[in-house]
């Protein structure tokens, strides 16, 4: 990731959970790069041994600067809602309420790096490399149709599952902020279903499929 502060916080993370290596490559972690992550998700994660690096907004950490950093995420304290982020800028982990933590790395559309220790049973995904192919030529109106009809299958498969709209997200009460039209949902989230849009018309690309409209 080239983003300020994130090799910092790698090798402070590296150090603190004993893991051997300078980087993230020299380990035998598996490393995923996320450009509209799950806040509920990553804190999930968190317990499973995960090591986060979520990016935030440099005022976060105090100043005017509203540019992005990376941060290392150490945990989430349930009792006192807050969270402990190593700031590479002190070299000392500050704890922070969860709330202007995720306020500031929403503001950053929820881009983060994760990383899970390998397990020989854990299935690899092989996917295509769909970085550097382009988007076909006026797509975008197509792009948000396919990004609103996953939504709405998302909604469709929760809502068979007995979910409801509520405030927040609530898995026991099965309740979430998102179960809402597309067009009403938060920036960060419409993201999300326009990046699986997005790579689905890069897949046709590299395919050899050609887009016509009739």
């Amino acid at each position: 990731m080239n983003i300020l502060h994130f090799n910092q916080c790698v090798t402070f993370a590296l150090k603190v959970n004993c893991i051997k290596g300078d980087n993230l490559k020299e380990t035998n972690l598996r490393v995923f790069e996320r450009e509209v992550a799950n806040p509920g998700t990553v804190f999930k994660a968190l317990k499973k041994g995960g090591l986060i690096f979520p990016v935030v907004k440099r005022s976060l950490f105090g100043g005017d600067d509203e540019s992005g950093c990376a941060t290392y995420l150490l945990n989430k304290d349930e009792e006192k809602q807050t969270v402990n982020l190593y700031r590479a800028d002190r070299d000392e982990v500050i704890e922070y309420p969860v709330d202007e933590f995720l306020q500031s790395w929403e503001a950053m559309n929820g881009r983060c790096v994760t990383a899970f220790p390998a397990r020989k049973d854990t299935y690899q995904p092989k996917l295509l490399d769909l970085q550097h192919t382009p988007l076909p030529d006026d797509c975008e109106e197509l792009m948000e149709a396919i990004a609103e009809n996953v939504h709405d299958m998302w909604a469709m498969e929760r809502q068979s599952e007995g979910w409801t709209y509520g405030e927040y997200r609530n898995d026991e009460l099965l309740e979430s902020p998102d179960m809402i039209p597309y067009t009403d949902l938060p920036e960060s989230e419409r993201q999300y279903d326009r990046k699986v849009a997005a790579d689905t018309l890069r897949l046709l690309t590299v395919l050899g499929y050609k887009i016509v409209k009739n």
